[in-house]
């Protein structure tokens, strides 16, 4: 009787298991897509960027391949458990700044700090072939220290996002941070 508790209490345990790990998935997956990113207003104006530049939903148009939100801001070559993490610290951070307020988030320092939002293996996950260059030979061969980011700085949300933050949220906003 007793060995027949404990079959029944561990095939219950992997069940329960089971239901919350599928759960966890499907929660991973679905604020995994950019309908969710773009569901707070404070990320309107980013997912606006986004849709109108060249990795957005017209970037077959433009020549490129669409990324979504997390094609580059979390990274490709970490394990699940490292990934899982970067991904609840931002979101973490996201919901903190949704009820903050996006006027008291450094948009402007963010944007500086850039290469610390968007993966460098991200990059290199979607373009394994670089174009020929100068630039991207040394890049290839380790003789310049700048990412893909440094160079290639608005291929995320266009080269004006700069301009774009600073008129949403003024410099001096920004400044008294």
């Amino acid at each position: 009787m007793l060995k027949q508790k404990k079959a029944y209490l561990c095939f219950g345990g992997l069940v329960v298991g089971l239901i919350i790990s599928l759960a966890v998935a499907q929660g991973v997956k679905y604020s995994s897509t950019e309908q969710f990113c773009a569901s707070c207003h404070e990320m309107k104006f980013a997912y606006d960027a986004w849709e109108e530049n060249a990795h957005g939903p017209l970037s077959s148009d433009a020549g490129a391949c669409k990324a979504t939100c997390v094609d580059c801001h979390l990274p490709h070559d970490a394990n699940v458990v490292t990934y899982l993490l970067v991904k609840t610290k931002a979101a973490v951070k996201d919901v903190v700044g949704h009820f903050t307020g996006p006027e008291n988030f450094d948009w402007v320092g963010n944007l500086e700090e850039r290469n610390r939002y968007t993966y460098e293996s991200s990059c290199k996950g979607c373009h394994k072939v670089l174009s020929d260059n100068v630039m991207h030979e040394k890049y290839k061969k380790g003789e310049i220290k700048e990412t893909c980011i440094d160079c290639h700085h608005g291929v995320g949300h266009g080269y004006y996002f700069r301009e774009t933050v600073e008129r949403l949220f003024g410099k001096k906003e920004v400044a008294k941070k």
